[in-house]
């Protein structure tokens, strides 16, 4: 299912990448910080995807992102709670366009 998942993604919303490393550029909608760890969450308007955004680098980049920036993301994507999300390794990954 999850491949399934990220096949649409690559098809619908125009994401390129390797196997697992992909990039993708959209609208910020939202970021929230989750309950425990200190690690973000975006979404953004061209992927149902989520991008998680782990402490280590969430502590370089909050502040510097925003609802409704542009903004390109280049990640891995990896599989959480069994949904796929693209995990950010580090703050170049996020370029606000």
């Amino acid at each position: 299912m999850a491949l399934s998942s990220l096949a649409v993604a690559y098809w619908a919303f125009g994401i390129s990448g390797s196997d697992d490393d992909i990039s993708l550029s959209g609208r910020i909608v939202s970021i929230r910080e989750t309950r425990t760890g200190g690690h973000l969450i975006i979404t953004l308007d061209t992927t149902p995807l989520q991008i998680f955004i782990p402490a280590r680098v969430a502590g370089k980049v909050r502040g510097g992102l925003s609802p409704g920036d542009r903004v390109q993301v280049r990640g891995r994507v990896s599989e959480y709670m069994g949904r796929s999300e693209i995990e950010v390794g580090r703050p170049s990954d996020i370029t606000r366009l």
